[in-house]
């Protein structure tokens, strides 16, 4: 039997898909080789992949930076934003897609309006709210900015989740006497789990990530991931094989977020997906 030539598209998608992966994994491997180096390795005019390997530069970022209070921080601000913006977003999505609020849809529009608008527009008002309540430099600062740009996130992903549920199910229970309370805390938010998983990884890797808020807001006692690379970045010069270090310490947490939570993640981004 002849064997069938694959198809142009599919292909197509392969060629895509290998170079998307490539632009991914030689940046990281170059930050990757890079920690291992020392300044004269670095800046050789004849760069060589044989060299001696040193563990100076992790010395670095874990000696003199103290880079794991950092890491440290992250982990407060992310989880605190993740969970306060899951505890708000969640029931309020829930309305949006079931119950019959007026005006919902203008609501949901604004929400997503409010998510557009720029990081930096935001700063100087935030700064100044917290500087007032005498909360600039604390966790919870930082805990409520991140909120309030997961936020949008969690009510827009959560509300499609809630809209693909069968309705069926929540009416069902409300004909056996439970309340619109009990149907969304027993049958729609087990069933929209995997979605809630997906977007409380989203939430996670973007607080892990921000840089702005966290320069503006933070302290000397709360400086999260992102300050302690750009620690690295001097007036006048850059140490290379300090940030290149530090930039992977700051991947193998959320890395092995990822693989923990790709079960979940693949399911939740799929949900509701193949209608029948």
């Amino acid at each position: 039997m002849r064997r069938r030539r694959p198809d142009a598209w599919v292909v197509g998608s392969y060629v895509v898909v290998g170079l998307f992966l490539v632009g991914v994994v030689v940046p990281i491997l170059v930050v990757l080789v890079n920690s291992f180096k020392t300044p004269d390795d670095i800046f050789t005019r004849d760069p060589s992949v044989f060299f001696t390997p040193t563990l100076e530069n992790y010395g670095k970022v874990f000696g003199q930076l103290d880079f794991a209070r950092n890491l440290i921080n992250s982990g407060i601000v992310a989880t605190g934003s993740t969970l306060l913006s899951l505890v708000l977003g969640v029931p309020f999505a829930y309305a949006l897609a079931r119950l019959p609020v007026r005006g919902r849809e203008w609501w949901a529009r604004m929400i997503l309006f409010s998510r557009m608008v720029p990081a930096v527009a935001l700063v100087v008002p935030m700064f100044v709210i917290f500087n007032q309540l005498h909360l600039t430099g604390s966790f919870l600062a930082l805990v409520l900015a991140h909120t309030s740009f997961n936020l949008p996130i969690v009510i827009w992903m959560m509300r499609s989740f809630f809209e693909d549920l069968p309705p069926e199910l929540e009416e069902a229970a409300l004909v056996d006497g439970s309340s619109r309370w009990g149907a969304f805390v027993r049958v729609a938010l087990p069933l929209a789990s995997p979605g809630m998983a997906a977007t409380a990884v989203l939430c996670l890797l973007f607080s892990w990530n921000e840089f702005l808020f966290a320069l503006v807001l933070s302290g000397s006692n709360t400086k999260t991931v992102p300050i302690g690379v750009s620690s690295f970045i001097g007036t006048v010069s850059v140490d290379w094989g300090g940030s290149s270090a530090a930039a992977i310490v700051a991947l193998v947490p959320i890395f092995i977020l990822g693989l923990a939570a790709q079960r979940f993640l693949v399911r939740g981004l799929t949900f509701g997906g193949v209608k029948g």
